[in-house]
């Protein structure tokens, strides 16, 4: 079953499962085969898409409809709503040093210019 982590690391990799490829290293805590759940995130995505935009014919979008219920099994109904509504979800950023110290020079500077 396709969870929120998956779908997280689905948004944050854009789908995209390069590692892979033989020539790209796997990031760590990265589940093998996880390709596989993309592709089923990617397909009920993009049939979702389809679908909504009205533009194919009454057989090709009864077949989009199909292939999503079918593959709707796979997933959460969380992650299910998330893609269904097209929001993606990020991982929260650890702040890196430039940002900190940053933030740090600006917070000073506001309070040195305060009278």
């Amino acid at each position: 079953m396709i969870d929120l982590n998956t779908y997280k690391l689905y948004c944050k990799y854009n789908g995209q499962a390069s590692w892979e490829d033989e020539r790209v290293a796997k990031p760590k805590n990265i589940p093998d085969n996880i390709g596989e759940d993309f592709e089923t995130i990617t397909t009920i995505s993009n049939n979702l898409f389809m679908i909504k935009s009205k533009l194919y014919n009454i057989k090709l979008t009864e077949k989009m409809k199909k292939e999503v219920l079918e593959l709707r099994t796979k997933v959460t109904n969380k992650v299910y709503g998330y893609i269904e509504r097209d929001e993606k979800i990020f991982p929260k950023e650890v702040p890196n040093l430039l940002r900190r110290i940053f933030n740090k020079l600006i917070k000073k500077t506001q309070n040195t210019a305060s009278p």
